[in-house]
């Protein structure tokens, strides 16, 4: 964890434009005063936090920001009017002492030409200080995080939404591991086996996701070795496959059956794939699943590499490696 996220809040005032009714001019506009403050996040800030975001269409439910929160949250930051108005958050998370990984960057839009963003993204600079930091860029927004150092490519990702095809699931090959519910096992191996793909230990964050109550977890296993594991979390909509893990596609399939015949029928599958993983990219496309967003890993030191080949599906779009 961070010691220290700031020395004090930092109090910020601009002019923001004011526009009358619809019928008048635009020469009509008026600037008012906006004070507002960029400080740590608190616990009280995860409802309008959330609130922001789907006004934004995130399609980020509430138990991941509680996720986050709970894992660690003295690198979060947020935006704040002197109304108490939530209009903007970035954060980081400390993965080690030399690497950390940063997210959901927003800003509520009134406010996107005002400067708040680039002041809230500063300060969440200065408290990575030296570490080598990840994040994920939209991949036509490249070029705003580059101005912060930001400028080493790693893998690109798909988002991915639609309904299952169950002809998809009928023809997948038989498992040839055993697949058992994430309560029935040692979970310390689940973390273990994570630490290989992710390559830094992360138990807080993946037992904060992967054991919620509103989670389904299954684990693969071989020879009494874990091979894969993946979970399904109900979303504000659609059902989010974060992560799927596998050593190889027969696991990889075993595991998605498992995993998506917990879906109603006619709900959405959100699943978010590394377009390097070909098999991967066959689940998508046997699903015909619909890509709405590419996005891209970032760091501002080195590229931290990862077996691709075992990411079938990302653990989160927002903080982490994979």
């Amino acid at each position: 964890m961070l010691k220290c996220l700031f020395s004090q809040c930092v109090r910020t005032s601009v002019k923001a434009a004011s526009c009358g009714p619809k019928w008048l001019s635009t020469d009509t506009r008026e600037e008012t005063k906006m004070n507002y403050e960029v400080r740590p996040m608190r616990r009280s800030d995860i409802p309008p936090l959330y609130e922001l975001l789907r006004a934004n269409q995130w399609n980020m439910e509430k138990s991941y920001l509680e996720c986050v929160f709970n894992t660690d949250p003295t690198g979060l930051v947020v935006v704040a009017k002197d109304d108490g108005e939530i209009i903007g958050h970035n954060g980081i998370l400390v993965h080690s002492p030399d690497f950390a990984s940063s997210g959901m960057n927003i800003v509520k839009e009134e406010y996107r030409s005002l400067g708040v963003g680039r002041e809230m993204f500063s300060k969440v600079m200065d408290i990575m200080a030296d570490r080598n930091v990840g994040g994920t860029s939209l991949s036509n927004r490249i070029s705003f995080y580059a101005q912060f150092g930001w400028t080493i490519k790693s893998y690109t990702f798909h988002y991915n939404q639609g309904p299952v095809n169950p002809d998809f699931v009928r023809n997948c090959p038989d498992a040839d591991c055993e697949i058992e519910p994430s309560e029935n096992v040692n979970f310390d191996d689940v973390i273990a086996y994570d630490a290989e793909i992710h390559t830094i230990p992360r138990p807080v964050y993946i037992s904060n996701w992967a054991q919620n109550e509103a989670a389904k977890t299954y684990v693969a296993f071989r020879g009494g070795r874990v091979c894969g594991y993946g979970v399904l979390k109900t979303g504000d909509t659609g059902h989010k496959l974060y992560p799927l893990y596998a050593d190889d596609n027969t696991v990889a399939m075993a595991l998605f059956s498992k995993l998506v015949s917990h879906i109603p029928r006619g709900s959405d599958l959100i699943f978010t794939q590394p377009i390097e993983n070909e098999e991967a990219n066959r689940i998508v496309a046997g699903n015909n699943l619909t890509t709405y967003l590419s996005m891209t890993r970032l760091y501002n030191k080195r590229n931290v590499p990862v077996d691709i080949k075992r990411v079938y599906s990302v653990s989160t779009t927002e903080y982490g490696i994979v």
